[in-house]
């Protein structure tokens, strides 16, 4: 019996030891690993993006509001906090990083249920390929209003052009980028999407990029890619109506085009005569400036409720109106585009109805695209 019981005690001191053991081992292959992967991740070095040219707002203010900051005594207090929001405004720079990462913190820390936080607060990087801007990777925000994220791991450490996206639905309050220890960042060696003058777009949520999965694939920032021309995004969710405090910030701009798609917003009962308006105070102070009025396109729902159906025909007949007694009058270099063909005739390119999903955005710029080629050619 005491052999047995020493056996015993014997046998529970080894298993013992070989479970210290196993333990001890698991524990080092672990520092290893991690230690692997800090090996694996290089060091980061963050430079203000307000260090590289800005492209998409047309004042020189230290921030990316779209508007600068005496409008806020003068458009409604809903205009000027959307105007807070980064929609359409990009940081275009060059680098050899094989690492690029970005650091921001937004300022409201917005959330909706039906666009994703990407479009809302996310980043989207595009390289220069070929002369054609290529995506790269989003850079997807956290959960709280301050996110740091790697959007190029690994790169091959090639000279490149880039371009950031900034949110659509929120504001930023900082920004930097980071790039790997030992290599270069600097402003852009081309001149592309600085060397043409902008196009100034007016218009609703759906102008702004609700509700685009991220922020390169609102139909804006598909133009500015596709045409290699800014484009001063002024949609201002629920709220672009025509008015002519937003027309004395259009008058500050020098676009090549001007395009007003406030129909969305606006009550049928205030489109010709805020119309009219508008386009009298920008042919005023932008006389040889093309101006381009777009129809509000058929909601999907609207096939099926009339009064909806009905009240998307009267805004179409009043801005119309409001397009043929300003071509009466005599304004010159006036355009139109109506409201049809723009999604497709699928019914599949909204989130709600209204909002173009990713494929909606692409269907809406595919189909204003000649126009706008037309129209700003040799500007």
């Amino acid at each position: 019996m005491h052999f047995s019981l020493f056996s015993c005690i014997l046998s529970g001191a080894n298993q013992s030891s070989r479970m210290k053991n196993k333990t001890m081992l698991s524990l080092m292959a672990l520092l290893m690993y991690c230690g692997s992967l800090f090996a694996q991740t290089p060091a980061l070095v963050y430079h203000d993006a307000m260090t590289f040219p800005v492209i998409g707002k047309y004042h020189t203010e230290p921030n990316y509001n779209r508007l600068p900051a005496k409008y806020e005594k003068t458009v409604r207090p809903a205009v000027w906090a959307l105007s807070r929001n980064s929609a359409g405004v990009a940081i275009r720079f060059r680098t050899n990083a094989t690492t690029i990462a970005a650091r921001w913190k937004v300022l409201n820390n917005n959330a909706m249920n039906h666009m994703t936080a990407t479009g809302i607060r996310g980043l989207d990087l595009y390289a220069l390929v070929n002369q054609q801007w290529q995506f790269v990777n989003s850079a997807i925000p956290g959960n709280d209003a301050r996110s740091e994220k790697t959007i190029l791991k690994k790169g091959d450490g090639a000279w490149r052009e880039y371009v950031l996206f900034l949110p659509l639905y929120d504001g930023v309050d900082s920004l930097s980028i980071g790039v790997n220890t030992g290599a270069d960042i600097t402003p852009p060696q081309q001149s592309l999407l600085m060397d043409k003058k902008p196009i100034v777009y007016y218009g609703s949520s759906i102008a702004q990029g609700g509700c685009a999965s991220r922020p390169g694939m609102a139909y804006t920032n598909i133009l500015v890619r596709q045409l290699q021309r800014p484009i001063i995004n002024l949609g201002f969710s629920g709220n672009g109506m025509f008015e002519t405090a937003v027309g004395e910030a259009i008058c500050e701009t020098d676009p090549s085009l001007i395009v007003i798609d406030c129909n969305p917003n606006t009550s049928p009962e205030l489109i010709h005569e805020r119309a009219v308006k508008l386009v009298e105070q920008i042919r005023a102070c932008k006389p040889q400036t093309p101006v381009l009025l777009v129809e509000n396109y058929l909601y999907e729902h609207a096939y099926f409720e009339k009064d909806i159906h009905d009240i998307v025909f009267r805004k179409r007949a009043e801005l119309k109106k409001a397009y043929n007694d300003l071509k009466k009058a005599g304004v010159k270099n006036l355009h139109y585009i109506s409201g049809e063909g723009f999604l497709g005739a699928d019914h599949e390119g909204t989130v709600d109805g209204v909002h173009p999903t990713d494929v909606g955005m692409e269907r809406f710029a595919a189909h204003i695209l000649p126009t706008l080629r037309k129209l700003t050619k040799g500007l």
